[in-house]
């Protein structure tokens, strides 16, 4: 028994506990046409039960691999053996690290455009239930090829020494991929988000400072990291483990500002007139499960 993953197994299941009511809802925002967010905003359903399944698509399988640490100590699951506890935990974070990427970046693309009621190509534009699941489906199967690199020779996974295995920061493909990956992202989203504070049709510009503010405490450090282990330095003490936490702090995070806010602010939204309306509380006037 490792009693230093006591802590870890019972934030997992505080995480595990906040993400599984955000997911049931959203499947039945997705799978119910009568719930009301699928008219004053379509596109919302799929991105949201998305962002959902990208969370718990690691953090189930995290809690599960460090209860088997919990209980039984080091083994093959274990992140600090190598293989095969490594590999997993590499395969599921990697994957959910680039999906939540691209989809807050998706999110932000269609708070920009529900903000201005424009496309940003076309003009003004509508984007369908059925545009918004196939971004979503995307974004999903390129996530896979990414967190399946190693497997095909390219990049590695390596444990970082704060616990948790993510990619090899030291292998050159896989922090050139990362940085092509996380730095367009970032600047991508954050310009979306600004472009939509700057039109004021957003019904809670609370929404997109959160956004913003999750999203760079859980990635702005994998910019530097990419850069350092390209140029072969060594990191600052703790940055792995300051890293980690705000990572699997989106575990508590994404429920409340998307499942909760960004939602309740989706179901203000009329398409048809874009009107500014005074903001909704989160959760309240919102129709039951």
């Amino acid at each position: 028994m490792d009693d230093n993953y006591l802590v870890m197994v019972l934030y997992l299941l505080a995480g595990t506990a906040a993400n599984l009511p955000y997911l049931v809802r959203s499947t039945f925002d997705c799978f119910k046409s009568s719930r009301p967010i699928q008219s004053t905003m379509p596109p919302a359903a799929p991105v949201l039960l998305a962002t959902a399944l990208f969370e718990f698509s690691w953090v189930l399988p995290c809690l599960v691999q460090c209860m088997l640490q919990l209980f039984y100590g080091y083994g093959p699951w274990s992140a600090r053996t190598g293989e095969p506890g490594c590999d997993v935990m590499g395969t599921y974070s990697v994957f959910a690290s680039v999906s939540a990427m691209l989809s807050t970046l998706f999110v932000a693309y269609l708070t920009f455009r529900a903000a201005g009621n424009r496309c940003l190509i076309l003009g003004e534009c509508q984007i369908s239930f059925r545009a918004s699941a196939v971004v979503c489906v995307v974004i999903m199967f390129f996530a896979v090829l990414v967190a399946a690199l190693p497997y095909m020779g390219v990049g590695a996974f390596a444990y970082s020494g704060a616990g948790f295995c993510y990619i090899d920061w030291y292998n050159t493909a896989s922090a050139t991929i990362m940085l092509i990956i996380t730095l367009p992202t970032i600047l991508a989203t954050l310009a979306f988000l600004v472009l939509a504070t700057r039109t004021g049709g957003w019904p809670s510009s609370t929404d997109l400072w959160l956004i913003g503010l999750s999203f760079l405490s859980a990635w702005a450090l994998w910019v530097p990291a990419s850069f350092i282990g390209l140029s072969g330095s060594a990191f600052p003490k703790n940055y792995m483990i300051t890293g980690g936490f705000l990572g699997h702090a989106q575990a508590l995070i994404n429920p409340y500002v998307y499942g909760l806010r960004w939602r309740a602010s989706a179901l203000q939204l009329d398409n048809k007139k874009n009107a500014h309306q005074v903001p909704l509380v989160p959760g309240a006037d919102e129709s039951a499960i």
